[in-house]
């Protein structure tokens, strides 16, 4: 097998952004700057083009990747989508397992059907005003692999961790400690464990099976890059039909009888530019006026009307409707909600009716529950980036669109005033990154507090821990009884941060509970009275 730099370059990317966004999501320490996980979800495909359509930022990477896509190919599948790295980790590992024989070195031809099939469900939920639920459950394999690192990997990262402090400790070893690990519900485990299972099965067995079937970004891409200028051809005059390529070709995309690949399939992994000794296969310039282009072997009957025109220009109409369908279904919605806008407000601050209650309550930088369930992609690298653990996935609280989407759970723990890492980390602008003044005052809730369940008025004893864990000042304590004091909430005042139902021991349902605004709305300042010492009557009292 002769040097190839090619797939050098391709491993050495693959592993950077792999090892990065991995170490990002699976961090239960704290250790992983933010900037690592932020900047290579940035350039995912999915991510970068949801945060230019919707005006988050400037983000020209999924542009990048599409132009390299129609310029090279599938280049991005094969270096950057970790999805995709992940099966090929997979492979690695069944390859070990069964010694290294192969069991897919052969041509297969497409399922030209279900892939169409796949991509129009997706172009029909974006187009439907589905489009938040849509890229997270069907469209971004990003997310995917956010999913399975974050919900499935993080806690085993931390039971391994846990199962060494013992033997670390006995080596003089400090440097681990035991960190209690951030269960995911049970409910909203499914679609983790169900797709890391069916990618086990399909690359066992038939290697990038779903980047060529189930994923509708591998679709839009293998499109174009059956339209690329430079695509990986075959030489004829160079092949001896020796194989050696196609026991290592992952697509299972190379067909020897013809001396083609369905390049439309090819992952760009180049492995077999490296297997082919006599340096039969390498790129061609493919858009030289007359080219002929080479045609699947052996098709099937109903496959020849699939490589029609008729077939083509449904997929270039799909194309072009999965690219407006983005814009058009997300840009509405979201325009003029770039940054979180204040909601009007009643008396005391809280919303004019009940109506602006939502569901769930939602990080500092949402802006609003229907501008978040748009945005977001459910990638979890803000779950795993909270150092609180206070975000977790959600399953049917905000209905469907709000499925496996991040949402804050106070009886966990509350949103630390200090922090603002969610909105630091968020690939999409889903979270708006907000400066620190701005988000303590950001309204992402209402506490209320119900007296008859108060320790205070049931048990007739001083408590105030709401009081004293409130950040804002927003929760005082007044007079009541016998030499005791009450809370009271200053609705001006409150952020709905939930230290205050975090800190309220009154158990199974808490005295004092934050409900979601639908809106974010902005608070009051608290301002600090300085105490003035009276001045004695008569001479000055100096």
């Amino acid at each position: 097998m002769r040097r190839n730099p090619l797939k050098l370059l391709r491993v050495v990317a693959a592993t950077v952004v792999f090892a990065g966004l991995t170490a990002a999501l699976i961090d239960f320490r704290g250790a992983v700057p933010w900037l690592v996980g932020h900047t290579l979800a940035s350039i995912q495909l999915v991510p970068s083009l949801v945060a230019l359509c919707t005006g988050a930022s400037l983000a020209l990477a999924g542009l990048v990747f599409l132009g390299l896509t129609l310029a090279f190919g599938r280049v991005y599948c094969s270096a950057i989508c970790p999805l995709g790295i992940l099966q090929d980790v997979i492979a690695r590992v069944a390859g070990w397992l069964r010694r290294g024989k192969p069991t897919y070195a052969r041509f297969a031809r497409p399922w030209t059907r279900l892939r169409w099939i796949v991509l129009g469900a997706t172009v029909a939920g974006i187009a439907t005003g589905g489009a938040g639920l849509t890229l997270a459950l069907l469209e971004d394999p990003y997310s995917n692999y956010g999913r399975i690192a974050a919900d499935l990997f993080r806690p085993a990262a931390t039971l391994a961790n846990n199962a060494l402090v013992g033997p670390a400790s006995a080596l003089g070893i400090t440097a681990l400690y035991r960190v209690a690990p951030a269960w995911t519900s049970g409910l909203v485990l499914h679609q983790p464990v169900i797709l890391l299972g069916l990618l086990v099965v399909l690359v066992a067995f038939r290697g990038r099976l779903y980047c060529n079937t189930l994923c509708p970004v591998g679709t839009l891409l293998g499109w174009l890059a059956d339209r690329a200028a430079f695509r990986l051809a075959i030489d004829p005059g160079a092949c001896t039909k020796c194989a050696a390529c196609l026991k290592v070709c992952k697509s299972q995309c190379l067909d020897l009888r013809t001396s083609t690949i369905d390049f439309s399939r090819c992952v760009a992994c180049y492995n077999c530019i490296g297997a082919c000794d006599r340096q039969g296969i390498g790129y061609r310039f493919a858009w030289r006026r007359g080219a002929a282009r080479p045609l699947p072997s052996a098709p099937p009957a109903d496959a020849t009307a699939a490589c029609g025109p008729d077939r083509r220009a449904f997929l270039a109409g799909a194309a072009t409707v999965l690219t407006v369908s983005l814009g058009a279904a997300l840009t509405p919605a979201l325009r003029g909600q770039a940054a979180p806008a204040a909601a009007p407000a009643g008396r005391g601050g809280r919303p004019p009716n009940r109506q602006d209650d939502a569901p769930v309550i939602l990080p500092p930088g949402a802006g609003s529950l229907d501008r978040f369930l748009d945005r977001c992609t459910s990638c979890h690298l803000c779950v795993s980036a909270c150092p609180t653990h206070v975000l977790t996935p959600a399953f049917l609280e905000a209905g469907w669109a709000g499925l496996l989407k991040p949402r804050m759970d106070f009886s966990i723990a509350f949103c630390n005033y200090e922090c603002r890492i969610c909105g630091a980390v968020c690939p999409d602008g889903a979270i708006a990154p907000l400066v620190l003044a701005e988000k303590q005052l950001t309204q992402i809730g209402q506490a209320h507090f119900d007296r008859e369940k108060c320790i205070v008025v049931v048990k007739g004893t001083d408590c105030a821990a709401c009081s004293e864990h409130c950040p804002t000042k927003a929760v005082n304590t007044v007079p009541y009884g016998n030499n005791l004091r009450l809370p009271e909430v200053n609705d001006d005042l409150c952020i709905g941060c939930g230290a205050c139902e975090f800190a309220c021991p009154v158990q199974p349902r808490k005295a004092i509970v934050v409900t979601g605004r639908r809106r974010h709305g902005r608070a009051t300042k608290a301002v600090e009275s300085k105490a003035v010492a009276p001045v004695p009557a008569g001479d000055f009292p100096f």
